[in-house]
């Protein structure tokens, strides 16, 4: 069944963004024989939301709606972009949804499983799986986080996102595209975002890759409790108002240079901090 919306949609003043986007569940009228409309979003459970940007900055776009959780998809090769991984993991929690960390094509890179920025996320309690489109490593696990549960797969271009999905739903209709040699800057393959069942119970969706995310309405209280291992370090630092950059008796870069923490780590904390500053000055 297809159905368009109306002109004017009944929409919950809850709802924040407010275009009809995958996952939304509808009232749907059947003005004549063959025909639907879609009459009223209903409230979202749950919602991924994504800032605009230029003219409609202040209009969120909502990636999905009513998951259960988000699957953020990197790869060390050619980069593992941490500041990316951070992004959908704030904006997965404002949204009410479970954030896990998937590290694709790990047959490139074994040892990156001893990486001290990985390591940040687990002992963090984010579900942390390591796969192989090559060889199935990790494919059951991932599957098994997946089951019963509807998902949004999201991550950069490049990271074999696709390819995941083409193994975990049995589809060879989902096109997989390749990184560039020379650039080392992957393909965007998905242009809009797609449903799929999987075959042991479950969906998940399919998002457009991204070089950017900017998160909708981003709070320094939420950027606190995120970093909660570099505020506990904080304690520590010789001034109150540390920035962690070049203050002298900073407990944070201590941590850094002694490897307890990840500098990508920390240099993501400090640019999404700076945002959340400059866009509360700007409202």
């Amino acid at each position: 069944m297809v159905a368009k919306p109306r002109a004017r949609l009944e929409l919950d003043e809850q709802i924040y963004a407010r275009q009809i986007s995958i996952g939304d569940r509808v009232e749907v009228a059947q003005p004549s024989e063959g025909s639907f409309a879609i009459e009223k979003i209903l409230p979202r459970e749950t919602w991924l939301l994504r800032r605009n940007l230029g003219s409609f900055k202040n209009r969120p776009q909502c990636i999905v709606a009513n998951a259960d959780q988000l699957a953020v998809v990197v790869a060390t090769r050619p980069d593992l972009r941490v500041q990316v991984v951070d992004r959908y993991f704030l904006a997965a929690i404002q949204g009410g949804l479970r954030p896990l960390l998937v590290v694709n094509k790990i047959d490139l890179d074994p040892d990156c499983r001893s990486s001290l920025v990985l390591r940040d996320y687990s002992e963090l309690g984010y579900p942390v799986l390591f796969t192989s489109c090559a060889s199935g490593e990790g494919l059951d696990e991932l599957r098994l986080q997946l089951k019963d549960k509807l998902t949004a797969f999201c991550g950069h271009s490049g990271v074999g996102k696709s390819s995941l999905l083409r193994q975990l739903c049995g589809r060879e209709d989902i096109n997989v595209g390749h990184v560039n040699e020379q650039t080392r800057k992957g393909r965007q393959t998905t242009t809009t975002s797609r449903m799929y069942a999987l075959p042991g119970g479950g969906d998940v969706v399919d998002t457009p890759g991204v070089r950017e995310f900017g998160i909708h309405e981003m709070e320094w209280t939420e950027i606190h409790e995120y970093f909660a291992d570099i505020a506990s370090l904080a304690r520590g630092c010789g001034f109150q108002d540390c920035l962690h950059k070049n203050e002298p008796g900073c407990a944070v870069k201590a941590a850094v240079e002694t490897g307890e923490l990840a500098a990508e780590r920390l240099d993501s904390y400090i640019k999404l901090r700076e945002e959340a500053d400059v866009r509360h000055w700007e409202r």
